[in-house]
């Protein structure tokens, strides 16, 4: 079971100095973008995936800014209280479900197909109770957790504001539904208003074509729903029988 904790914290990327001449191909906010940036992206990443995934990050801080979208201690503290309870509440279901693979697994009938299914089971849930031991032994630090959950607040904020504004198409990913029509959508208003610009025509093609790619797995309209997962239910359980 992944943590919620499992993050897209990209949208705090460091800003780089303003450039001029022909190493620039774009500006966001006033800040450039050098074809050094681009080369130095993951080997197999093209130019124009690489240019979004440093186009995305400023415009999102941008606007959290401008919009007024900053995470307040309250909203920060809730979060941190979500994950503080979600621990608890797992290790107990963790717990009781080794208790019941422990019983399972006494009964001397059991097929050998499940019992190796149940051993194995068994086996990530010690070494889950072991990790949880470790980490017992270091003091909590809230306000790291603070520091992370911060930018995953604003996250959820301005997912929520871009859709109401926007609309579009809502993606479905690991992390929840992402308002992939809304984000192009802003992208092109910041274009609109001189905030972001291209200094190579092609390239700039290229970007919105991306932008315009429909996403693998699509949140149905009547089914949109951006409440963040710490103002949801914990759910009872979560692993199977």
């Amino acid at each position: 079971m992944k943590t919620p904790l499992l993050l897209a914290l990209g949208g705090l990327l460091s800003l780089p100095l303003a450039a001029e001449g022909p190493e620039r191909v774009a500006t966001v906010a006033g800040i450039a973008i050098t074809r050094g940036e681009l080369a130095a992206g993951p080997h197999g990443v093209s130019p124009e995936t690489r240019l979004l995934e440093l186009v995305w990050p400023r415009i999102a801080s941008d606007y959290v800014a401008r919009v007024g979208l900053a995470a307040t201690p309250a909203e920060i503290d809730e979060a941190v209280a979500y994950h503080y309870e979600f621990e608890r509440r797992n290790r107990a279901q963790r717990a009781r479900k080794l208790t019941e693979l422990e019983e399972r697994l006494a009964d001397t009938e059991l097929a050998p197909e499940e019992r190796e299914r149940l051993e194995d089971f068994r086996g990530t849930l010690q070494r889950l109770a072991a990790s949880d031991q470790e980490r017992d032994g270091a003091p909590r630090d809230p306000e790291r957790l603070r520091v992370v959950l911060a930018p995953l607040v604003e996250m959820w904020k301005m997912n929520r504001v871009i859709y109401e504004r926007y609309g579009g198409v809502v993606a479905l990913t690991e992390l929840g539904p992402w308002p992939h029509g809304a984000r192009a959508a802003l992208i092109a208003d910041y274009e609109r208003q001189g905030r972001l610009e291209f200094a190579d025509a092609g390239l700039r093609d290229r970007f919105h074509a991306t932008l315009r790619q429909p996403p693998t797995m699509v949140v149905p309209p009547g089914r949109v729903d951006f409440t963040p997962y710490w103002k949801r239910p914990i759910p009872p359980s979560y692993y199977p029988d």
